[in-house]
C-alpha cells in the first residue's frame, strides 16, 4: 500500500506541477485537441488489454505459457488498433473540423504499441506484490517526459508538447519495466490458455468498454456541441477533480485486487480485508475533495492563471461526483475477485442507459449541465453497484454509507470553517494557504475529538512504519 501510494501520489504531484507549468504556457485549445482524442485512445486501450491482465491476476494456476500468450495477443491487437486509427485519422479530424488532428492522431496513437509491451510486465509485478519497481518506473517516466514537454511548450510547439509528453512517458516506463522486470516471453502462443483467460476477460472487456465509452462521451458531446475552448476548460476541471479520487481508487484497487484474490474462497475474510483497505484512503480523500470545492477559485487562479477561471464551477460540480467514484469501483472489484465478471457486465447494461440519457439530455443545455449529469450518475452507479455486494456479502449501500458518514460530516464542517477565508482576505494566495491550513487542522481536530476509527488506524500504521 505504501509503495502504491508513493507511485500514485508521487506521480500525481509531479504531473500536477508539470501540468501547472504547461497550462501557463499552452492555451485551452491545445488541451481541447487532446481531449477530442480521449475517447478513441481510451476505447483502444480497453481493447488492448481485453481484461487479460485482471484474468492473469485472478487465475490461481497461471504459468509462463499464460503470460506469453497474453503478451503476443496484446501486441497483435495494438498493431491492429494503431492501423485502424492511422487510417481513420482524417475522418476524426473532419468530424471535429480540426485538420491538425490527422497528424496528432497518427503520432499519439503510437502509445498503444508501447503500452502493449508493458501490460504483462505490470501484471507480473502486481501478482508478486512488487509495487516498488512500478513506483520508480512511473515517477521517473513522468518526470523526464514532463520536463521535455515543458521545454517544447516553452519553445512554441503548442499541442505537440502534450503529444510528446504522453508518448515519452509510456516509452520510458515500458523501457524501465523491461530492463528491471527480469522477464522475457516464451516463443509460444497457446489456444487453450487464450480460451481460459478470455472466458473471464471477455466479460470484463465488454463492461470496461461500455464504461470507457460513457466516461469519454462527455468530451465528444462538448467537443462537438460547444467551443474547443469549453472542452479545454472541461478537460482541465475534470483532471483536477479526478486527481485525488483516481489516486485513491488506483491505490486501493491495485493493492486490493491481488491480495483479495488470495482470499476469494472465504467471504468473511474477504469483506474484513475490504473494509480495512477502504477506510483509510476514503478518510484522506474526502477532505481533499471538499477543499477543492470550497477553494476552487483561488486554486485555479493561483496555479494556472485567470484565463482558466471559467473552469471553476465545472471543477466544483465534478468534485461532488468524485465522492462516490472510489466506492463504485471497489464494489466491482469484489465481484472481479470472485470471478463474477458476468455480473459486472450485467450491472453495466442496467446503469449505462441511465447515464446516456442523462448526458444526452444535458447536451441540449450547456457544459454545466453535462457536469451535473456526470455527478448525478456517479451516485447512481454507487447505489447500483452495492446490490451484489449486499446480496453476496451482506455489505450493501446502508452498511457502506455508515462507514463513510462520519467522514462526510467532518468534511462538511471543515468546509464551513474554510469558507471563512473569503471574509478575511481578498488575496487568492492567502485564501488558498489559509484555507488549506484551516481545513487540515480542523479536520484532524474533529477526528481526534470524536475518536474516529479511520484516523486511529492511520496513526497506528504510520507509527509502525516509523518504527520500522
Amino acid at each position: 500500500m505504501v509503495w502504491t501510494a508513493v507511485e500514485r501520489f508521487g506521480s500525481q504531484i509531479v504531473q500536477f506541477i508539470i501540468g501547472i507549468v504547461l497550462a501557463r504556457l499552452l492555451l485551452p485549445d491545445d488541451y481541447g485537441l487532446i481531449g477530442m482524442l480521449a475517447i478513441f485512445m481510451a476505447i483502444s486501450q480497453t481493447f488492448l488489454d481485453c481484461g487479460f491482465a485482471n484474468a492473469l491476476i485472478q487465475k490461481k494456476d497461471r504459468d509462463e505459457i499464460d503470460y506469453s500468450t497474453v503478451f503476443y495477443f496484446n501486441l497483435a491487437v495494438a498493431l491492429i488498433l494503431y492501423g485502424i486509427l492511422f487510417f481513420f485519422a482524417p475522418i476524426i479530424a473532419d468530424f471535429y473540423n480540426q485538420p491538425i488532428l490527422t497528424e496528432i492522431t497518427r503520432v499519439y496513437s503510437l502509445t498503444l504499441i508501447v503500452n502493449a509491451l508493458s501490460i504483462v510486465q505490470t501484471a507480473r509485478l502486481s501478482i508478486d506484490l512488487d509495487f516498488k519497481l512500478q513506483a520508480k518506473a512511473s515517477i521517473i517516466s513522468i518526470l523526464i517526459s514532463g520536463t521535455i514537454g515543458i521545454v517544447l511548450a516553452y519553445n512554441g510547439f503548442g499541442v505537440w508538447a502534450l503529444v510528446s509528453q504522453g508518448l515519452l512517458s509510456a516509452s520510458i516506463r515500458t523501457m524501465i519495466l523491461w530492463i528491471c522486470g527480469n522477464w522475457m516471453p516464451l516463443a509460444v502462443f497457446s489456444k487453450t490458455s487464450f480460451r481460459s483467460l478470455f472466458s473471464f476477460g471477455s466479460k470484463l472487456l465488454c463492461s470496461s468498454l461500455i464504461n470507457t465509452i460513457y466516461q469519454n462521451l462527455s468530451t465528444i458531446i462538448i467537443g462537438k456541441a460547444f467551443q474547443t475552448a469549453e472542452l479545454g476548460y472541461f478537460t482541465r476541471a475534470n483532471q483536477f477533480a479526478r486527481l485525488p479520487s483516481d489516486s485513491a481508487t488506483a491505490i486501493i484497487i491495485k493493492v486490493a485486487y491481488p491480495i483479495l484474490s488470495r482470499l476469494q474462497d472465504n467471504d468473511q475474510n474477504l469483506v474484513n480485508a475490504y473494509t480495512q483497505l477502504l477506510r483509510p484512503p476514503v478518510f484522506l480523500l474526502y477532505p481533499v475533495l471538499f477543499l477543492l470545492i470550497v477553494l476552487a477559485h483561488p486554486l485555479i487562479e493561483c496555479f494556472i492563471g485567470t484565463k482558466w477561471l471559467p473552469c471553476v464551477p465545472l471543477l466544483q460540480i465534478l468534485s461532488l461526483g468524485q465522492l462516490w467514484a472510489p466506492l463504485t469501483n471497489i464494489n466491482l472489484n469484489l465481484l472481479y475477485v470472485k470471478g463474477r465478471s458476468d455480473l459486472v457486465l450485467k450491472l453495466e447494461f442496467i446503469k449505462k442507459p441511465i447515464a446516456f440519457v442523462l448526458l444526452l439530455g444535458a447536451a441540449f443545455c450547456n457544459v454545466y449541465a453535462v457536469c451535473v449529469a456526470l455527478a448525478v450518475y456517479d451516485f447512481i452507479a454507487f447505489a447500483f453497484n452495492c446490490h451484489y455486494t449486499d446480496k453476496f456479502f451482506n455489505f450493501g449501500f446502508r452498511s457502506q454509507f455508515r462507514q463513510i458518514l462520519p467522514i462526510i460530516g467532518y468534511s462538511l464542517a471543515m468546509s464551513v470553517l474554510v469558507s471563512s477565508v473569503y471574509f478575511i482576505t481578498e488575496s487568492p494566495y492567502l485564501q488558498l494557504i489559509a484555507g488549506t491550513i484551516i481545513g487540515i487542522v480542523s479536520y484532524i481536530a474533529m477526528s481526534i475529538l470524536f475518536h474516529d476509527r479511520s484516523f486511529q488506524e492511520l496513526k497506528i500504521q504510520l507509527l509502525n512504519l516509523i518504527g520500522k
